[in-house]
């Protein structure tokens, strides 16, 4: 009797299982079907997320000036060819503007006599210095094209300074003076400007461009003292010369020409 009992139990069960297993496979096959979708939907948002070509908040953005023809092309540093300038997004839309420019030159021009051994030179020095600080406004555009608005603070500054040994400080015609020196150093030069600026960037590929900027702005310069002093036969003379004086402008500009640029 108790045989029978766990066998009709057995049977029972198999009978049961049968049952449920295909509602288990097809119940698991739906819950894939849904997982996969799902999968599918979201990995479509993050693609179409990332797939934009313009910039985005925390992007960073650099650029060069584009000069010449189709086939001479020659890549430049913005404004007069030693600024280099950044734009960091601290939103979609608006965009902090950075430049700085810095150019140091030194030349010597070497002056003979007629025995062997007469030598002097006359030695050139120059730094330039030029910051640039702004702000800058996007607007919606298209899906390729940004337009915006933008202000500039211009803040530079120039020093030069000649030395000379054994000849007439004459840079472009040195000629051996023996026992003469001497130096001349200034005027330095501090400007400061405002500028406000419209432009536009044609994104070509995704992270690069093409630009275009004009600007119409306020320069103020003035120029400092100039100190010279004269060595001759070991008695020296030296003398200043007061400013020269200011300059005031006022002019439209067209900022760098074609620019292309990359989004890092």
């Amino acid at each position: 009797m108790q045989e029978t009992h766990i066998y009709v139990f057995a049977y029972s069960f198999r009978i049961w299982y049968g049952l449920c297993k295909p509602a288990e496979n097809y119940i698991y096959k739906i819950m894939k079907k849904i997982l996969l979708i799902a999968g599918l939907v979201l990995g479509g948002f993050a693609v179409n997320a990332q797939s934009g070509f313009k910039p985005v908040k925390g992007d960073v953005t650099t650029e060069f000036g584009l000069s010449g023809g189709v086939l001479d092309s020659d890549f430049r540093l913005n404004e007069t060819g030693n600024l280099l300038r950044f734009r960091y997004f601290t939103q979609e839309k608006l965009a902090l503007r950075l430049g700085f420019g810095l150019s140091s030159a030194n030349e010597t021009a070497n002056a003979y006599g007629a025995t062997a051994g007469q030598e002097g030179d006359v030695v050139r020095k120059s730094t330039d210095l030029l910051i640039n600080l702004g702000l800058e406004k996007h607007f919606t555009g298209t899906e390729r094209l940004s337009t915006y608005v933008g202000g500039d603070v211009l803040i530079g500054y120039g020093s030069s300074k000649s030395t000379y040994e054994n000849s007439n400080n004459n840079f472009a015609n040195p000629v051996f003076v023996n026992d003469v020196s001497g130096s001349v150093s200034g005027p330095s030069t501090l400007s400061l400007g405002l500028r406000g600026v419209v432009g536009a960037d044609y994104y070509f590929a995704k992270r690069l461009y093409l630009g275009v900027e004009g600007g119409f702005g306020l320069l103020y310069a003035k120029e400092g003292k100039t100190k010279v002093s004269n060595t001759i036969a070991g008695n020296t003379i030296t003398s200043e010369t007061q400013s020269a004086g200011n300059s005031f402008e006022v002019n439209p500009s067209v900022i760098t020409g074609v620019r292309i640029g990359f989004i890092f």
